[in-house]
């Protein structure tokens, strides 16, 4: 049946509709992530690509576009077109949330339904199984489309972990998002995901074994981590507009959010500093516990030692895994590929894939998940082994670019969408 859906005579080159909400298009130009976005086609495989975020304006500044009113399209290229949806219909109405929220999600998903009869598109991505899975599959079948889901973490792990949803003000309670995950797995065209332990999680909750891969994330990542660490430079300007200096600070890469425990951070700079190490913490991030931080900062007296540098573009974030004393990473996807190309030293949590590229006295130290004095014994071995550290680093760097390897991973995903679709 998934063989009709495009005819290879008509369409060497298919069209795909990705619907991704990890970042929007303002975040994505000022990050420098281009590449994210068009690495999707997949060297020309796919003849255009649409990405959509259903609601960019919930997370976009005033200066970047207005939050309420119709989507928004922007051509980037030849072949790639973004759209970012609103978080309301009518600004008059931005009181009234929900109803406001729901007809612009309406409007959006009319305009998607009728591009894709207009364009022919053959196939429906979405990036993860919840809002994106729902919004997706009402799509796919009202078009008559097969639907491929990108899992990008394991959320029953993450849900534990946190004791909390993943979307609390959107689906309430972790039942509900089970029973959402439990109905739209079993209907999707293919499963893909950057690691065997998030397919794991899929199968899991009911997507079939048969249709699932491993897409990992080499391909989504900018060109600037792929330099030789000694080829990157050293930016003073960047350097002292963030307050830190090379070789004297930790990094933690990522958002600021209760899944990704950058709490634990704070706690091993704190015991780092008592036993007389003097460094600070940068955190390249933003979201939604930085005055939490804050506070914690205050309360364990290292305020002056902790910068929120914000989000930084991928020029600043390669020479920052290159010249930091060691890299933090307690729960991190993308963030952990891109240090690892560095040659990083890495002291990083036992969860989800990280011990797929972090292997202990090889490529970094792996921690068991939260033994937040055993990740300050780690970080300290880094700080105070320069050889061990030397080797290490080259070790990880190695192993990623065997991992990552874009062009490998780019002919993998070809391979996929030819055999979904059916088509040469």
């Amino acid at each position: 049946m998934l063989a009709e859906t495009v005819n290879p005579t008509k369409s060497p080159r298919p069209k795909v509709l990705v619907i991704d909400a990890s970042y929007t298009l303002e975040m994505i130009v000022q990050q420098g992530m281009e590449t994210s976005v068009t690495c999707r086609d997949l060297g020309s495989y796919f003849s255009h690509v649409w990405s959509v975020h259903p609601f960019a304006s919930m997370l976009t500044s005033p200066d970047w576009a207005p939050r309420f009113g119709t989507p928004v399209w922007t051509e980037l290229g030849e072949r790639h077109t973004f759209i970012e949806g609103k978080v309301g219909r009518w600004a008059g109405l931005s009181r009234w949330f929900l109803p406001n929220f729901l007809a612009s999600q309406l409007g959006l998903f009319f305009d998607l339904w009728r591009l894709i009869r207009r364009e022919k598109i053959a196939f429906i991505r979405v990036g993860d199984p919840l809002y994106l899975g729902l919004f997706g599959l009402a799509l796919a079948r009202l078009s008559g489309l097969p639907l491929m889901i990108r899992v990008n973490g394991n959320n029953d792990k993450v849900r534990a972990n946190t004791g909390a949803p993943l979307y609390p003000k959107l689906f309430r309670s972790e039942r509900i998002e089970r029973w959402i995950e439990r109905r739209i797995f079993p209907r999707a065209a293919m499963i893909a995901a950057p690691n065997p332990d998030n397919v794991e999680f899929a199968v899991s909750a009911g997507a079939k074994p048969e249709l699932a891969t491993i897409f990992r994330y080499g391909n989504l990542l900018a060109p600037e981590h792929r330099l030789a660490p000694a080829d990157r430079g050293c930016d003073a300007a960047l350097f002292a507009r963030l307050g830190i200096e090379p070789g004297k600070f930790l990094l933690s890469v990522g958002r600021l959010q209760p899944l990704k425990f950058p709490e634990d951070c704070i706690y091993v700079l704190s015991e780092l500093r008592k036993r007389g190490h003097d460094l600070k913490l940068m955190f390249a991030g933003e979201g939604e516990l930085e005055p939490a931080l804050r506070a914690q900062s205050e309360a364990l007296g290292v305020v002056p030692y902790v910068v929120f540098g914000g989000n930084q573009n991928q020029a600043a974030l390669a020479q920052l895994n290159v010249h930091a004393a060691a890299v933090l990473s307690p729960f991190t996807g993308r963030a952990l590929s891109e240090s690892g190309l560095g040659g990083a030293a890495i002291a990083a949590y036992d969860l989800d894939w990280q011990g797929e590229l972090i292997e202990t006295g090889k490529t970094g130290y792996l921690i068991p998940f939260r033994e937040k004095d055993e990740f300050v014994d780690a970080t300290e071995r880094l700080l105070t082994e320069p050889e061990q550290r030397k080797k290490m680093g080259r070790a990880v760097r190695e192993r990623a670019l065997q991992m990552l390897d874009p062009d490998i991973l780019d002919e993998h995903e070809r391979t996929e969408y030819r055999r979904i679709l059916g088509i040469g």
